[in-house]
């Protein structure tokens, strides 16, 4: 007959422990009491003696003193001190030795719970050292020269919060040189614990995305307070008229500007079905319509005018007009085309550019009689915030959305091109939320390999890892995954694809497991060891909401605590400013 247990230790980790029979166990641990027992009656008399002056004991602790207790009991020691004396501070004794082993008992079964608990085999202090206070600030001194004499700087000016190493700290933020990607399922804190934070702390420019007016509620007005704040709402989400327009076709004046705007239309068509020769062609069309419209000074409305009669010659007139002459010819070739593969062609691109036919989304990006246009320029070298907002479905303005976020990185390279060292300073923060349902930046995952290198630092937050593939791609979202230095992954996944890579990424831990044999002749130990997962995929999918595991390059995957924005000192600020938009909201 056997009996197993399992003891998890530390990767490894080896555990000697000599085996040993139970009998003689048995008869020791009887002799162990015993002495005990006796210490402590002795010294509860020696005590007693001396606290009541009745003097030392007749014999010194040891066999004789212990056979003389239990044949005549405590007088034939202390013959002059009474009983009750010995009995009581004996007890006391008894009482303060009882607490002292609990104590420490407790301390040994939390220590074994915690080296059992799977973060006691994860990344540690050490392995995150960069990513802690010391080492967060000495690497923003080296990325940002505006920090080099300032003897304190504020943990904001040192990198993304992240959240707090589980157990017990410190407290861990991203570099201004990482590229950040976040996983999370709804209502696991993505956006109280990370979006919200992110733009809060940004020590210069942002520009943040999202589906809902959360995001905008609880940072705008706080925003408001360090730089100008403007937000493009072409769906009226917040329900805030334009206080401003921007122009897409603002340089567009080359057919790779135009190509990569009207990529950000084709983006909505892909993400829904594969790239074929119809998807092809109208990337291919509307490239040329937008290259006629940004040459020459016309507008998006007559980019869909265009559209709409597959028979104008006016686009290829304007390219040949402005020395456009191949892309005037590639344009009058699929005019020319059959006319059935011309209207599929033609058809195609104005699903792909619907969002051109509504006059609402109109209002925000052609030129108005007053309002002044949006300078991105201007913007990445201020403290400004830019909140680009988009409902999901068909008609959404998110092609606009993705174009303007797109704008916004090429004006923050363009600006750090300019600077000393070739990095924005302060750094460009982007909370791109809600990234695969209205930010569909088709090259985003090649993006990723340098915009940390040039001091914009983007935070893509999506609900799932097959949500990202079903907008980038296989291969597109395994570039994102890889690029991203920083990796957040949140409660509620349930890919079981991704649970098991992260299960194997966070490795393997020994388990020593000990089999007890009993047999005629005694007792008998032995012990083996095998590996484990850490954390396996099941454990990672019941994470609870508010943790998240951390995949920082260079480091070992570690369990974090998010902290969201109402566990924080800012929290009585962001509550009144969220009541306040409420109460300004429009009924």
């Amino acid at each position: 007959m056997s009996r197993h247990t399992a003891t998890p230790t530390r990767p490894i980790a080896a555990t000697l422990i000599q085996p040993g029979t139970g009998p003689a166990w048995a008869i020791l641990t009887l002799g162990i009491l015993v002495a005990v027992a006796g210490g402590v009656v002795w010294t509860g008399g020696t005590l007693a003696a001396a606290i009541t002056g009745s003097g030392d004991p007749v014999a010194p602790f040891g066999f004789d003193a212990g056979v003389a207790l239990v044949t005549d009991g405590p007088a034939a020691l202390w013959p002059t001190t009474h009983p009750t004396a010995i009995w009581t501070a004996t007890a006391v004794l008894a009482v303060l030795l009882c607490i002292a082993a609990g104590l420490v008992a407790a301390r040994t079964a939390a220590q074994r719970a915690a080296r059992a608990r799977p973060e006691a085999a994860m990344a540690d202090r050490r392995d995150l050292a960069h990513l802690a206070p010391k080492g967060a600030t000495a690497k923003a001194r080296r990325l940002r020269p505006s920090l080099a004499d300032r003897r304190r700087i504020a943990p904001a000016d040192t990198g993304l919060l992240l959240g707090e190493l589980v157990p017990s700290g410190p407290q861990l933020r991203a570099s201004w040189e990482d590229v950040a990607m976040a996983v999370m399922a709804p209502r696991a804190g993505k956006t109280t614990a990370l979006a919200v934070p992110a733009v809060l702390d940004a020590p210069g420019p942002v520009v943040a995305t999202s589906n809902k007016a959360d995001l905008w509620a609880t940072t705008a007005k706080l925003r408001g307070d360090v730089g100008p704040v403007f937000t493009f709402d072409p769906q009226g989400i917040t329900g805030r008229p334009p206080a401003f327009w921007w122009n897409p076709l603002h340089g567009v004046d080359n057919v790779e500007a135009a190509h990569r705007l009207a990529g950000h239309f084709i983006g909505d068509l892909q993400a829904e079905t594969k790239r074929d020769f119809w998807i092809s062609a109208a990337h291919d069309l509307l490239t040329g319509m937008l290259l006629a419209a940004g040459t020459s000074d016309r507008t998006v409305v007559d980019v869909y005018r265009w559209l709409t009669n597959p028979l104008s010659t006016e686009p290829i007139d304007l390219l040949a007009d402005t020395g456009q002459l191949a892309a005037a010819r590639g344009l009058e070739s699929r005019q020319n085309g059959a006319p059935e593969t011309r209207d599929g062609i033609y058809e195609t691109a104005r699903t792909a550019a619907q969002a051109l036919r509504d006059p609402h989304i109109l209002t925000w990006v052609t030129p108005p009689d007053a309002r002044p246009q949006l300078d991105l320029e201007r913007l990445v070298g201020s403290r400004s915030t830019l909140y680009l907002l988009s409902k999901d479905g068909a008609g959404a303005a998110r092609p606009l959305i993705a174009a303007l976020v797109d704008a916004t990185f090429r004006a923050g390279v363009t600006a750090a091109e300019r600077s000393p060292g070739g990095r924005l300073d302060p750094p460009l923060v982007a909370v791109l939320d809600e990234a695969a349902n209205i930010c569909r930046i088709g090259d985003l995952p090649d993006l990723y390999s340098h915009l940390g290198s040039r001091g914009i630092t983007p935070l893509t937050i999506l609900q799932s890892y097959r949500q990202g593939t079903r907008v980038w791609g296989q291969a597109g979202m395994d570039t994102l995954w890889s690029a991203a230095t920083i990796k957040l992954i949140g409660a509620g996944i349930d890919d079981p694809r991704l649970l098991d890579d992260l299960a194997k990424l966070i490795g393997h831990r020994d388990i020593t497991t000990r089999t007890t044999s009993h047999s005629r002749r005694g007792t008998n130990d032995s012990w083996s060891t095998r590996k484990d997962p850490i954390m396996a995929a099941d454990t990672i999918r019941a994470m609870p909401t508010g943790q998240a595991l951390l995949l920082a390059t260079g480091a070992p995957v570690a369990p974090i605590r998010l902290r969201p924005w109402y566990e924080t000192h800012r929290a009585d600020k962001i509550t009144s400013a969220v009541i306040g938009k409420n109460q300004a909201q429009p009924r």
